[in-house]
């Protein structure tokens, strides 16, 4: 079974908008700041990691490969992700824009494609959505971090 789907949403970052292209622009600081990772290896844009996550019942650890490109320089990327566990698989395709909001703020918007199989496609939108946007909420506050350091 594949379930296809999509995921939107923002996000806002106290951080000026420059401070927080200059984080994507370092994918090694984007993929240090996501929630489970293991271990990784960088090549340019490009990574291989392996992440431990949960969404509902489903536990494990995801051989995860994917990219961060800038599409429009500080304004717009573009994040792929494949990843795969014992009997479950995804593949994602998000654009993320940044979006000056005052001179302190910055909104994040994302949109993301996504094809899910296995034990997670027979999961509902609901929870993949609230797993999704939970490990979204723990990237950014990561990054928040990161870029006002």
């Amino acid at each position: 079974m594949v379930k296809k789907m999509e995921i939107t949403g923002e996000l806002d970052v106290k951080a000026p908008k420059e401070k927080v292209a200059e984080f994507f622009n370092v994918p090694e600081k984007v993929v240090e700041c996501v929630p489970g990772i293991q271990s990784y290896e960088m090549k340019g844009t490009e990574f291989k990691s392996k992440v431990k996550f949960k969404v509902g019942m489903i536990s494990g650890t995801f051989g995860v490969e994917g990219y961060i490109r800038e599409q429009k320089p500080n304004e717009e990327y573009i994040v792929y992700l494949k990843g795969k566990s014992f009997g479950n698989s995804f593949e994602s395709t998000s654009n993320v824009k940044l979006m000056e909001k005052d001179a302190g703020t910055t909104t994040i918007q994302y949109s993301a494609q996504a094809k899910l199989s296995g034990m997670l496609a027979a999961l509902g939108k609901g929870i993949i959505e609230g797993v999704v946007k939970d490990l979204l909420k723990q990237l950014f506050e990561c990054a928040e971090k990161k870029i006002t350091e």
